[in-house]
């Protein structure tokens, strides 16, 4: 079964990466380090496709809509805000955990006005099809490829997941499109059902109305004590972080899942076994998680929960760290994050 499973990664002019390189990656890498020193950077640099370009030129810009950056029509190549140097390329070198081959994937920036005839007839039918003035070439290994930066009407109809759950605690159209897509019969319904079931002991359904005063969709939960349903927009933070990790995990199968801040709105009684049940659910659908934290009871609980879990061997921490060469990504296993734990050495 091939996976997009990262087991090696470096990323070259990267916002503010000039050259980031992680190695001996992980199925579960917990991200620490000081402030904007490059967390949620890396989890944005990981969105990258080798098969799909267009997903991960969406997924680009999907990344800075999560934090607030709306890029109007034609007025800018949105790669411009990743390029640390817009004058050179971006540059990806990486190895899957399943093939033995370090791989090479490079961006760099086009205008469809400077195109040689050669490549304008290549492309003649994305020219028609989209009205963007901005491309990007793409070299994977040496072979070539050329795409268009694809503005906001191109992208409508064009089904695009975005592997990546920002720090803010919210469900959008893309988690109704998701549970729309699970039949209430289905084996994915019942384990979300299940899981979710540590915030919500008596949980009987989980369904999507479209009923509400704003005509939006609603998520609504019923319980088997009480007669009356509630917006899953009721119950607490941590409820909702759970059932939209839940939800993104089963849709990420034997790919990677980035998530900012995993222990946002999680009470830290609660902390050990929330982490239990996303590190669970990745396991048993092969998803590579790479979350950020900035907490020390975090990387407590992370560490103790990869122990009884028995999942040791699968844990890491990346800890990133400005220094004098420039930002550095020191990888971690199981047994130096514990040891550092126990010595109460500041691994953050």
């Amino acid at each position: 079964m091939e996976t997009k499973h990262l087991s090696y990664f470096k990323v070259e002019n990267f916002k503010r990466f000039d050259s980031l390189e992680v190695n001996d990656i992980g199925q579960f890498n917990l991200i620490v380090g000081d402030n904007n020193v490059g967390k949620t950077s890396l989890l944005e640099a990981l969105l990258f496709d080798d098969e799909d370009y267009n997903k991960f030129l969406i997924c680009l810009d999907y990344a800075l809509e999560n934090r607030e950056i709306y890029i109007e029509d034609y007025k800018l190549n949105y790669l411009d805000f990743y390029l640390r140097d817009r004058a050179k390329p971006l540059v990806y070198t990486y190895q899957l955990t399943d093939k033995p081959a370090i791989s090479s994937l490079t961006l760099t920036k086009k205008n469809r006005n400077e195109l040689a005839e050669a490549e304008a007839n290549n492309m003649v039918v994305s020219l028609k099809l989209y009205d963007s003035p901005y491309l990007v070439q793409l070299a994977l290994n040496g072979k070539v490829d050329m795409k268009m930066i694809l503005i906001e009407k191109d992208r409508q109809d064009i089904d695009c997941y975005f592997p990546f759950m920002g720090a803010k605690i919210f469900y959008d159209e893309e988690t109704f499109d998701f549970l729309s897509k699970i039949s209430p019969s289905n084996k994915k319904l019942e384990s979300l059902k299940k899981e979710l079931k540590y915030f919500i002991p008596n949980l009987m359904s989980i369904e999507v109305s479209n009923f509400s005063v704003s005509n939006d969709p609603v998520i609504i939960i019923r319980e088997s004590d009480s007669d009356n349903p509630k917006a899953l927009a009721e119950y607490g933070d941590g409820t909702i972080k759970l059932f939209r990790h839940l939800l993104k995990i089963e849709f990420s199968e034997n790919s990677r899942l980035m998530i900012d801040e995993i222990d946002t709105g999680i009470h830290y009684s609660r902390m050990k076994e929330y982490l239990k049940k996303v590190l669970q659910s990745a396991k048993s659908k092969n998803v590579q998680i790479f979350a950020t934290t900035h907490s020390r009871e975090c990387i407590e609980y992370y560490t103790q929960a990869l122990q009884e879990l028995q999942m040791e061997e699968n844990g890491r921490i990346i800890r990133l760290a400005n220094t004098k060469a420039g930002i550095k990504a020191y990888t971690m296993k199981f047994a130096e994050f514990e040891n550092s734990l126990s010595a109460e050495s500041e691994i953050r």
